[in-house]
């Protein structure tokens, strides 16, 4: 079957193809219930699809939403993050069922997101790490379109903030290990210069100072939250010999490092060392013990996000800017031992 065009629908229905456009474009209320019965039935008969290009072009809209994630490098594979793979899968889903399609690029210089607003006509954006100053100061001035960030506490035009607690999350989390009897606690984290990550060290120090026990600068490893940093502070703790039995991370994938540290360090998790990620990803299910985590309900975050950007974009003016704090709860499985 050869494809069909707009004017084959509109000769089948004996239309005009303003009509046919019309219906398609949801415009229905200028066409009668009838018309735009036998539009339908015909274009789903002979399976029409329409050229979202050039819808582009005369409704100014694209049905695309740019994803935009931060690299150090163009030779980084910033997918193998379980965090970022996991809430694209999410943002794609709920893009699709709503009709629009993901374009994804990633950045390594400020310039990098000008040049692609310039060359790629978005309905909005998503931008998908917590540095994002550092990358779109020129877009923030006058954004073109609304977008979603996420862990920050911005407030300007068009801008959706979706966050989860940071700080209770690690209030909960170092809580959680004071309760089972542990004093000497680490926290895992570059938090410095970092919105995101300090947070969530206010609420390890929160926790502390709650239950009485010292702060201790020693305890505190800034390494970076990967699975190669928790590799490296699993093996320093493993030789410091200062007394830690637990460790406060801000990232599954770091303490999932941390525990593979401690081990090659001689230390057994959780008996000499109990772990908390923070995330509540899938694959803590799949660690040996497996992990008890901070959920932020990362499935929650990314829907909300694309939710209240797909309600923008339809809303048309509004720039009001949005701020949305998810709750966080701690997930218990096995890698925290009680000392009592």
């Amino acid at each position: 079957m050869e494809k069909m065009t707009l004017k084959d629908i509109a000769d089948k229905a004996g239309v005009s193809m303003m009509t046919v456009s019309n219906v398609i474009n949801g415009k229905s209320s200028r066409v009668s219930p009838q018309t735009a019965d036998k539009i339908n039935a015909i274009i789903k008969d002979c399976g029409y699809v329409p050229n979202l290009s050039a819808r582009s072009l005369t409704r100014k809209s694209s049905n695309i939403i740019g994803v935009i994630i931060s690299v150090d490098t163009y030779e980084e594979n910033s997918l193998e993050n379980p965090y970022i793979s996991t809430m694209l899968g999410i943002i794609e889903r709920e893009l699709c069922k709503n009709g629009y399609y993901m374009m994804l690029r990633s950045v390594a210089r400020e310039s990098d997101v000008s040049q692609f607003l310039k060359n790629w006509n978005v309905d909005g954006i998503i931008f998908l790490f917590p540095n994002f100053l550092e990358y779109a100061k020129e877009f923030i001035v006058k954004p073109s379109c609304p977008f979603v960030v996420f862990d920050t506490s911005l407030q300007i035009p068009k801008i959706i903030n979706v966050c989860s607690d940071d700080r209770k999350g690690l209030y909960l989390s170092t809580k959680y290990m004071v309760n089972r009897g542990h004093s000497h606690i680490a926290f895992v984290a570059n938090y410095r210069d970092n919105y995101l990550l300090t947070q969530r060290f206010l609420g390890y120090k929160m926790a502390l100072e709650e239950c009485g026990i010292p702060f201790r600068e020693e305890y505190v490893l800034t390494d970076i939250p990967s699975y190669e940093g928790g590799l490296a502070a699993g093996k320093k703790i493993a030789a410091m010999n200062e007394g830690i039995t637990a460790v406060a991370t801000t990232a599954d994938i770091c303490a999932i490092g941390i525990m593979e540290g401690a081990r090659l360090g001689g230390l057994r998790v959780p008996i000499d060392l109990s772990v908390i990620g923070y995330d509540d990803l899938s694959l803590c299910q799949f660690t040996m013990p497996k992990l008890t985590s901070v959920s932020q309900n990362v499935e929650l975050k990314a829907q909300t996000a694309t939710r209240l950007l797909l309600e923008k974009i339809l809303a048309g003016n509004d720039d009001e800017p949005r701020q949305v704090t998810l709750d966080v709860e701690i997930v218990e499985r096995q890698s925290v031992i009680s000392l009592f």
